[in-house]
């Protein structure tokens, strides 16, 4: 566990911020996709105007030619018949009138015929009578037989094209004849203006393009925060977990240390009464073993019962206190009410000034055992300090009660006593209670102090 926390800070670094990372890839996949979907959205609509006009188109120009066919087979017959120039051979002014009609406030450009040579016999439009479209594919189709469409198309993004000749016109090339088994006369072409559509799809492909790029700005600049937001959290969190374990480890070494001062004070318990007690004993006993043939045996017995007796009865009261202070047998007979009024009587006995009230507002049987005694002895070594060690004179006041979901244990300490400490401050004895609750698993809080009176509570688990 421990190596993998270790590589995952080489790989990431110990400043590894996520909020950054995050910005710099999600802003440069924003604009991946929104060039995508502006390709993507600009190539189906270019395709869909392009089928489109193409039809339209050359719908228009075989109807317009089925429908003129007599009067262009008349006239490409007199062009061939005379042998006019291109555009000397006059065109009917009424078939003249009637295309220009056609095509007026529409989005014809132009109409044109083409003789067999490929060379403009008629143009609406005067200017166009000098192209020739001999090479042109739609023009050779035409002459084939079988109708051609070309669509010359540039947007805005083919701004910088070199051809600029016919830009956005759709060239529909029909065949001119008699009838389907004649020889093809001549073609008609329709030049159809498609520029409009451009401008209107162009128009449409810049709407969606900052309308998606808004959204997704939107998007990012929300997930941005929500990642900072996290990002606060992560920090705190780990700010939590490094102070909890400094915490955990400062109070496992106060732990160690209390564990070792527990040790050395039953150590020097036994060593300076018990075992004093017990030498003493022993001495006397050598002693009289020496003496015995030069005593008469009732005086030895006299011995024995004013002196060694009471002192074998004064180690075993001795050995007896040190194991109840470890382990009262009150506790695991008669429960923690009882084990906790027997301190009281005690704190009583030695101190008259001071009132000790405890309270049980929970069912000792909810309470489990190895619970039982870390209540016990963090009363205990409360009462221990003010009772026996300073002296004070108030109130102590314990209360026990069910919490939702859990156990708490309230102490509250009045006294004048405690005057002189400051509001942050907390005697001893109650920081002592402090480490014992969390290191038994518990929760520490405490009010602000109030007059002369201190309030903590523990609360564990059930």
């Amino acid at each position: 566990m421990a190596n993998n926390i270790d590589e995952n800070a080489k790989v990431y670094g110990a400043d590894y911020q996520l909020a950054k990372r995050y910005g710099v890839t999600s802003f440069i996949a924003i604009i991946l996709i929104a060039a995508i979907i502006l390709l993507l959205f600009r190539y189906e609509s270019s395709r869909i105007i392009q089928e489109s006009a193409k039809q339209s188109n050359e719908s228009l120009t075989i109807a317009t030619e089925y429908a003129l066919n007599d009067h262009f087979v008349m006239y490409l017959n007199l062009i061939k018949l005379n042998k006019k120039k291109r555009g000397e051979m006059p065109f009917d002014p009424l078939l003249a009138r009637a295309i220009h009609k056609m095509i007026k406030n529409t989005n014809v450009d132009r109409v044109k015929l083409y003789d067999t040579k490929g060379q403009v016999a008629y143009s609406s439009d005067p200017k166009a009578y000098d192209d020739d479209d001999e090479d042109n594919d739609g023009f050779k189709s035409a002459m084939a037989g079988f109708p051609r469409t070309v669509l010359n198309y540039r947007d805005s993004f083919t701004l910088f094209s070199d051809n600029d000749k016919d830009v956005n016109l759709v060239q529909t090339f029909v065949p001119i004849r008699v009838d389907d088994n004649s020889p093809v006369l001549g073609v008609m072409e329709i030049y159809y203006d498609i520029s409009d559509y451009i401008s209107h799809a162009m128009r449409t492909i810049i709407i969606l393009m900052l309308t998606t790029l808004l959204l997704m700005l939107f998007l990012y600049t929300f997930l941005l925060m929500h990642i900072k937001r996290s990002e606060r959290i992560i920090e705190d969190q780990n700010r939590i977990t490094r102070e909890k374990k400094a915490l955990l480890e400062f109070l496992t070494a106060k732990m160690i240390n209390a564990q070792e001062d527990e040790k050395k004070r039953i150590a020097f318990d036994l060593h300076e009464d018990v075992v004093q007690t017990l030498s003493g004993v022993k001495m006397q006993l050598e002693k009289y073993m020496l003496t015995l043939d030069q005593q008469e045996e009732e005086g030895e017995v006299n011995q024995i019962s004013t002196e060694i007796v009471p002192m074998l009865q004064n180690a075993a009261h001795k050995i007896r206190s040190v194991a109840i202070d470890l382990r009262p047998p009150s506790l695991d007979d008669f429960g923690l009410k009882a084990a906790l009024n027997s301190l009281v009587s005690e704190c009583h006995t030695e101190m008259t000034g001071l009132e000790v009230v405890v309270e049980f507002l929970v069912e000792e049987e909810d309470i489990s055992t190895e619970r039982k005694a870390i209540l016990y002895r963090l009363v205990k070594e409360i009462l221990k300090a003010i009772c026996f060690d300073q002296q004070m004179t108030g109130k102590v006041r314990f209360v026990f009660e069910r919490i939702t979901g859990g156990l708490s244990m309230t102490a509250a300490v009045a006294s004048e006593q405690l005057s002189d400490l400051d509001d942050a401050d907390m005697p001893e004895y109650l920081n002592l209670m402090e480490e014992r609750s969390i290191l038994s698993g518990g929760e520490f809080s405490r009010k602000p102090k109030y007059g002369n009176t201190f309030e903590v509570r523990s609360v564990w688990e059930l």
